[in-house]
């Protein structure tokens, strides 16, 4: 439930990660057993690739069984996110209970940290939470205007079983001091730990919960969840955090998130989407695995399990844009991690050369999305990593990073060519195939799968011109997706592209071969009437932040920022309390999911694009600005190997801009804010700045 003060059509847990755990915590500065808006989540401690057994049936959230298949089968591991801890605590005063009357909460994503401001009508609390940066440990640390008795709870497992909340273990106990909870989940076995200082006066265990007690006035409450495959399994990272102490802790802490969030930063004039854009980026990396380098949608049971899927693209891209070139690599780097796995998957179940990265994927490259058989016929998703693994290259212009992954670009087009493409009668085509909406019925020519096979083999050829490597299979690429471009002609009715050739609707694969596809450019006359079509049936159809968002950046280059602007804030109501967003909200206002990593993403690459764009040889500065904004302005985003930092003030009717070369080598482009363009050469290392008048 929310807290009594809440305005409950916005409020959420507030999401904490650090890559590999991942909390939810509630409106008393820990976690609570009440679900937040729209009965989705409660508070759990997930961690990546931590599963249920296959032998524990679980109801998958969302993801109920398609045209009558079972939820499991034999053979096809489904992977479900295991819910695996819970710690709360109890305050009482002159021997009585005391419950929450107001709360305030804020988070700060360049602090990693939730603020709360409790009353407790007898007393009163300011708490500071965390989930350590670098370690499995949460940490809460509270101030009570008068010393009061708190109890700290930890449990294992979920708060109630029903529904597809079953608690996952195989085997649980618990230590005789109440300092741990072992536990046996499958092959993992793992240890939950709860402390607090000062130390406790009592202890004890009870209804499958272990409990410590002190009265105090300034109280820190510690939680861990360790397993064997972070290390050796005991309680010295508890106790070496308890021995650290509350400051030096969050100071560690902090200084990492100070770290990340100084690399680049944007202000607009509108305070939710200020909130919702520093917070996704905080989220970004806080759901990124700190091992493998892969971008789930996020770390929760309702964001599909921590699995990496095409969704990614949409992060990385953001990522990028904003300058945050380890973690964009990092997400690359996982396809690198990953290739025997995807070789292994194009051989076995395609009988094709090359590279093919199943639907979902875990961390560890394991196919993810059990029953959902069909889903391997859908390919779009290797299409969205070529275009990642390009964009690295698009936002550096290191050439070194092209020779190394240009394998894997190859590897993605040699199984397009053998099992994706089709060459018939009518020319180039792409086989019947699984379209975006995930539909068992195969579908041919679907626009999504249709562009993105265009897309993977231009990027190829592209590479391969840089690199003069490769000539005869560049060749190949450009004369195939000539063709392929013949057939998406096809799909154009005179009005919008249609989802598929025999599918005569709108949907996301109208909007991909301007983006994320980019096969065509913005400004052409049938992307702009596909654009205006899909606005208008938006318009009349579910609020959907992700759609938006594309639709926004694809408003936003063709120059018009009001449009762009408009369709970002008629989603504003899918922000959270904290700067989360949901993928869409249902007829009765509840929200299907929060803290939608996709959704979050395409809309910070919307903002993006209203004040920095790059196209080939030329990099435009405030291309977009909504005419409501009097000001805004950015520092060190990223565009064609080119750091930007830029203001734009009506009042003083001014634009500034400076560019600095990030790139290892020389670059020549044009710069253009208005009517203005510029031609300027940039060794590395090297800056050039410009003012103008607003246009």
């Amino acid at each position: 439930m929310p807290p009594p003060d809440a305005d409950p059509a916005r409020h959420y847990h507030c999401f904490m990660g650090n890559g590999i755990d991942s909390v939810l915590v509630g409106y008393t500065g820990a976690m609570v057993a009440g679900r937040a808006q729209g009965n989705l989540d409660r508070c759990y401690w997930y961690k990546a690739d931590r599963y249920y057994p296959e032998s524990r049936t679980a109801i998958i959230p969302g993801r109920l069984p398609r045209e009558g298949q079972p939820l499991h089968m034999d053979g096809a591991p489904w992977h479900e996110l295991a819910p695996l801890a819970r710690t709360w605590y109890e305050v009482r005063h002159v021997g009585l209970s005391l419950n929450v009357r107001t709360t305030q909460q804020r988070f700060v994503p360049s602090d990693g940290t939730l603020y709360s401001q409790l009353d407790y009508g007898a007393a009163t609390a300011q708490v500071t939470t965390f989930l350590h940066a670098g370690r499995p440990l949460l940490v809460m640390h509270y101030r009570f205007d008068k010393p009061v008795t708190f109890r700290a709870y930890g449990a294992a497992g979920v708060w109630v079983v029903e529904g597809y909340d079953a608690n996952p273990f195989d085997q649980v106990s618990y230590s005789a001091d109440s300092t741990a909870i072992k536990y046996k989940l499958g092959d993992t076995t793992g240890l939950i730990t709860l402390g607090i200082t000062p130390e406790p006066a009592a202890h004890g265990t009870e209804q499958n919960c272990i409990w410590q007690e002190v009265e105090a006035q300034e109280i820190t409450h510690y939680f861990s969840v360790a397993d064997n495959h972070d290390g050796p399994l005991d309680t010295l990272s508890l106790e070496e955090a308890r021995a650290l102490g509350y400051e030096a802790l969050l100071a560690q802490h902090i200084d990492a998130w100070r770290k990340y969030a100084a690399v680049s930063h944007i202000t607009i004039p509108d305070e939710p989407f200020q909130r919702s854009y520093d917070y996704s980026l905080y989220q970004f990396k806080a759901s990124q695995n700190s091992l493998s380098g892969g971008l789930p949608v996020n770390n929760l049971r309702l964001t599909w399990s921590s699995h990496v899927f095409w969704d990614a693209y949409f992060m990385h891209r953001a990522l990028l844009e904003a300058g945050r070139l380890d973690e964009a690599l990092e997400a690359v780097r996982f396809f690198l991690r990953t290739a025997k796995q995807a070789r292994k998957h194009a051989r076995d179940d395609f009988d094709a050369p090359g590279l093919k990265w199943d639907w979902e994927v875990t961390h560890k490259g394991e196919q993810a999305y059990g029953t959902w058989l069909h889903q391997k016929e859908q390919v779009h998703n290797n299409a969205s990593y070529a275009n990642m693994i390009w964009g690295y290259y698009e936002f550096t212009r290191d050439r070194a990073y092209l020779t190394e992954f240009y394998p894997l670009l190859r590897g993605i087009a040699e199984f397009f060519l053998a099992n994706v493409i089709e060459h018939t009668q009518r020319g180039y085509e792409t086989r019947p195939l699984v379209d975006v909406g995930e539909h068992v019925t195969r579908v041919r020519n679907e626009g999504m799968n249709l562009t993105g096979a265009i897309r993977i083999l231009q990027l190829t050829a592209r590479a391969s011109e840089i690199l003069h490597t490769d000539n005869d299979f560049a060749a190949r690429c450009t004369e195939v997706s000539s063709g392929l471009m013949d057939t998406l002609n096809l799909l154009y009715n005179g009005t919008y592209f249609r989802s598929a050739e025999e599918v005569d609707t709108l949907t996301l694969s109208s909007l991909a071969a301007i983006y994320p596809m980019s096969v065509i450019p913005p400004t052409d006359p049938r992307a702009i009437s596909t654009a205006h079509a899909y606005r208008d049936k938006q318009g009349s159809g579910v609020l959907s932040a992700w759609s938006s968002g594309i639709l926004a950046t694809i408003y936003a280059e063709q120059g018009d920022g009001d449009t762009a602007w408009k369709l970002l804030t008629d989603v504003a109501s899918l922000i959270c309390n904290f700067g989360g967003m949901a993928e869409y909200a249902y007829e009765d206002g509840h929200w299907n999911m929060q803290y939608f990593g996709t959704a979050q993403a395409a809309v910070c690459t919307a903002i993006h694009h209203l004040l920095l764009q790059a196209q080939p040889d030329m990099i435009t500065i405030f291309p977009a600005v909504p005419s409501a904004w009097p000001s805004c302005s950015y520092e060190r985003l990223l565009a064609g190997g080119v750091e930007v930092s830029a203001r734009f003030d009506r009042a003083a009717n001014l634009v500034q801009a400076t560019l600095h070369n990030l790139a290892p080598d020389p670059i020549k482009s044009n710069v253009r804010y208005g009517k203005h363009i510029e031609e300027i050469a940039l060794s590395p290392g090297a800056s050039k700045s410009f003012e103008w008048q607003i246009s």
